[in-house]
């Protein structure tokens, strides 16, 4: 059995801004946005189409989790600098290359132009 203390434990490790963890062990707290509707398959190792210019670029999230809780959440708020439409989020532990984590297609695609703003937040179950 997992103790309370061993899932918070867990969750900083995986993904608070907080960790120690290094290069392959760095904590997964960086979050890519893609147009890429594609559902996602357990062997993908890149986010197809991710964002790589502009306001729109991989950007460490917040971390939020509470204690005793078996989740954590990676929230970000991004504002367009141009007009596209964001359906997948995936989150990766470098700013740049790494480890792709996670990889979620949104409730809803989010159609942005210039100055929009979208909320996007992934709760990770552990």
């Amino acid at each position: 059995m997992r103790v309370n203390s061993g899932t918070d434990l867990q969750a900083a490790l995986m993904a608070s801004t907080a960790s120690n963890g290094t290069g392959a062990f760095a904590a997964a707290n960086y979050m890519g946005v893609s147009s890429n509707s594609a559902a996602p398959v357990a062997t993908d190792t890149t986010l197809i189409g991710e964002v790589a210019g502009g306001t729109l670029v991989r950007v460490q999230a917040s971390y939020a989790h509470t204690l005793g809780t078996s989740s954590y959440t990676l929230t970000h708020t991004f504002t367009s600098d141009q007009s596209i439409t964001i359906a997948k989020i995936a989150i990766f532990n470098a700013s740049a290359n790494g480890t792709m984590m996670f990889e979620t297609l949104l409730a809803t695609i989010a159609t942005l132009v210039s100055g929009d703003q979208v909320l996007c937040q992934d709760t990770i179950s552990l």
